[in-house]
């Protein structure tokens, strides 16, 4: 009973406080919702969180960038090189990397080449590079070339003309905080002084000449300011000469030998060092020759140069120094003493254009053993004296002009002492003509000219043509073995993707005289050359020479000694 009178009270307290609700509506103000015009003043911002850098989490943030001072400012103006206004010439192939592995499995690279042809003439070279560490080089070369089969003279069909060459060299090679190299080498040499038996019933007498020499070298690491290198080179030279029986005199032992031998030391040195205001050059060079049985028999010679290079602009360079020249030899009682200026001056005066001018005194001192494997000399004692030229002065232009370069050029040398070959006769007892060595002050001007040709195609192309004057000033006569006219052709072409190459090159040199008295008159001398090669695969190619193109009448270099004719060989090449 009292349960359901509270349900009641209850529900109806519930309905009079909604009549209580809906009696007030009338009393309620509604807002104005009428349209109306708002004039809304502000800045519209628009924000794309996504773009902008989100903090990293778990990281440091990053440290701030010092301000940098003004007297601290980086050099923002473009560079200019003193090459920037030249055309760009084009690289060589570069070799392609090596496959093969000899121990420790470090590359190396090697290349082996044989030919076959004519006359018996044959070829060897070969080359091997092995890294033994990642400072430390190996390497190993061979070269072989030689003949058994040219007769050169025709009223004599049993004279033949055999030769040998040999040249071995090995050494370690090592960059590191400066660059070393340790070298030995040797030579070997064979060949037959057929000339001087042309109208003599007796063999042509051998020559024979063993070389061996030991280099050492060493130059600072790429990454140091100054550049340069100390080269020393001890050697020891031999030679000896074997004449038929009978050909000395019935006194002279069944096979007289001339024999002589060389003591030599070679120095080289050169030093770059550049500083603010220019840039220091120095250079060193000097021998000494020790040569016996001859009695006293020494020579040696010294040179040393400075100089200093302004540094003007890069359109202007000049170097301005000296350098002293000198020599003495014995017996021959010669002495020398030169102090000559050196003088470089070049300019840049447009794209593509460099003119220059140049005095370079120079003292060259000849080898024994490139001296006779030159030229066969025959003298019972052979003293080989360096050249000193006291003036080398020289003027030239360049240009460049697209793919093509040209090149112009004058110049004038004096040398106080130069050597020169002539013919003269002589008793042994048989009265021959014999090829002798001698010195003397000489004069020498000259013009030259010459264009260059590189296309993308493959085609490269030289051609050089020299006129020259040179004289003995003593005698004021012509220089035997010189030529008036000189000329270079040389043209090359790769083709099939790189994997094909022909060259072919020609050397000119005009009429010579090869006695003072001008009496002996040779032809013009022609070289023509041909070379094709052909990779089958990356290691195996084919090789095919065809040298000496010239007619028989154009192959006579020195007098009496006519050189084969179209000597063609073949054979293959493998590289690793």
């Amino acid at each position: 009973m009292h349960r359901t009178l509270g349900m009641l009270l209850l529900g109806w307290m519930a309905t009079a406080s909604a009549v209580a609700q809906v009696s007030d509506t009338a009393r309620i103000m509604l807002p104005d919702l009428a349209p109306r015009e708002v004039e809304i003043r502000g800045t519209l911002e628009i924000s794309f969180p996504s773009l902008q850098r989100q903090p990293l989490i778990g990281f440091n943030p990053p440290p701030l960038i010092p301000q940098i001072p003004p007297d601290r400012q980086p050099y923002v103006e473009p560079y200019r090189q003193a090459a920037a206004s030249l055309t760009p010439v084009s690289l060589q192939r570069p070799e392609p990397p090596a496959i093969a592995t000899i121990g420790r499995g470090n590359p190396a690279r090697g290349l082996f080449e044989s030919t076959l042809g004519r006359y018996l003439t044959r070829s060897f070279n070969g080359f091997l590079e092995h890294p033994l560490t990642h400072t430390l080089t190996a390497y190993g070369s061979l070269v072989y070339t030689g003949s058994s089969g040219f007769r050169p003279f025709t009223e004599r069909p049993e004279l033949e003309t055999p030769y040998d060459l040999l040249d071995l060299q090995a050494g370690f090679t090592y960059f590191g905080r400066l660059q070393a190299s340790l070298e030995l080498g040797g030579t070997f040499d064979t060949y037959r002084l057929y000339g001087l038996v042309r109208d003599l019933p007796y063999s042509a007498p051998r020559r024979e000449i063993q070389a061996g020499y030991a280099l050492l070298r060493i130059a600072p690491a790429a990454q140091e300011d100054f550049e340069g290198y100390l080269q020393l080179r001890l050697s020891s030279n031999r030679y000896a000469t074997l004449y038929p029986t009978g050909f000395l005199g019935g006194s002279a032992p069944p096979s007289p030998e001339v024999d002589r031998r060389e003591q030599r030391l070679d120095l080289r040195s050169t030093l770059r060092a550049p500083f603010a205001s220019g840039t220091l050059h120095f250079d060193l060079q000097g021998h000494l020759a020790t040569l016996t049985p001859a009695t006293a028999a020494q020579v040696r010679s010294v040179a040393v140069g400075i100089a200093w290079q302004f540094n003007f602009s890069p359109a202007l360079h000049l170097t301005v120094g000296s350098r002293v020249l000198g020599l003495q030899a014995d017996p021959t009682t010669t002495r020398a003493l030169y102090l000559s200026p050196v003088l470089e001056l070049t300019l840049f005066p447009a794209p593509g254009t460099r003119l220059y001018l140049r005095q370079q005194p120079s003292l060259q001192a000849y080898r024994l053993d490139l001296l006779l494997q030159e030229t066969p000399v025959l003298d019972d004692q052979v003293v080989p004296q360096p050249a000193l030229r006291s003036i080398d002065l020289e003027v030239g232009s360049e240009f460049f002009l697209g793919t093509i370069r040209l090149q112009t050029a004058a110049g004038f040398v004096h040398a106080p002492l130069e050597r020169y070959v002539y013919q003269t006769r002589r008793s042994f007892p048989p009265i021959a003509s014999v090829t002798r060595l001698s010195y003397a002050k000489q004069r020498h001007w000259y013009l030259r000219a010459g264009a260059a040709l590189t296309l993308p195609s493959g085609l490269q192309g030289t051609v050089s043509l020299r006129y020259q004057q040179i004289r003995l000033s003593e005698i004021n006569q012509r220089t035997p073995y010189e030529p008036t006219w000189q000329a270079l052709v040389l043209l090359s072409y790769r083709f099939a993707q790189q994997r094909g190459f022909i060259q072919w090159m020609g050397r000119y040199e005009g009429v010579r005289y090869a006695s003072l008295n001008r009496q002996q008159r040779l032809s013009p001398y022609l070289d023509l050359d041909l070379q094709a090669s052909y990779q089958l695969t990356p290691s195996i190619g084919l090789v095919v020479r065809l040298e000496n193109l010239a007619p028989r009448r154009y192959r006579t270099r020195w007098l009496h000694y006519p050189e084969p004719s179209a000597v063609l060989s073949a054979g293959m090449r493998i590289r690793w």
